[in-house]
């Protein structure tokens, strides 16, 4: 029962999860916690998914269906999230010439769009409040206690591998590199 649980989980994320990975990372991180997985265990899985290849959606998938159920569910959570996008890439492909120049499905993905960019600042949000703050501290802390609340380290990789990588186009392996090898020293 929980592997079927687990395999429509992730199936209906493989549906509904428009905007690419980054937009469905707060889609998965809500239905993930009916699997005991902890906003902690996701900031993982994120940082995994920058030193992993794949797609975000299939690595967060089997992590998820691993930690929840070894490597049966990894494999059940992941065909879960694939199997739609060989369903709908095959539909796609047999329509997109009678739908290419329909403005109705134009303005359908131009509202489609902006949500996908709130999705993806949602999960910037709450992977952000996990990974920037100190261990049960949040938002709320940082006008009591700000040196207290935030992660100085993560903070600084944080801003400085944005700099990097917005203003002077670093390469983001070497950035993730970089990260890695700091965080290695200094957030034991």
């Amino acid at each position: 029962m929980e592997m079927i649980k687990l395999f429509f989980t992730f199936f209906k994320l493989g549906m509904l999860g428009f905007g690419g990975g980054y937009a469905m990372l707060s889609m998965i991180m809500t239905d993930a916690r009916k699997f005991s997985i902890t906003a902690a265990q996701f900031a993982d899985m994120n940082a995994l998914d920058m030193v992993v290849p794949g797609a975000i959606a299939i690595n967060s998938a089997t992590y998820v269906g691993y930690l929840h159920s070894g490597f049966t569910g990894a494999v059940v959570a992941t065909l879960g999230v694939s199997i739609p996008s060989f369903i709908i890439t095959a539909l796609m492909m047999r329509l997109f010439k009678r739908f290419e120049n329909n403005n109705w499905l134009t303005d359908i993905l131009s509202g489609i769009k902006p949500m996908a960019v709130g999705l993806i600042c949602a999960a910037v949000y709450q992977i952000g409040a996990e990974v920037l703050f100190n261990e049960g501290k949040s938002f709320s802390y940082l006008f009591s206690d700000p040196l207290g609340a935030v992660s100085v380290v993560g903070v600084i990789i944080f801003v400085v591998s944005a700099v990097a990588n917005i203003k002077f186009k670093v390469n983001p392996i070497l950035i993730t590199i970089i990260a890695g090898a700091v965080g290695a020293v200094f957030l034991k």
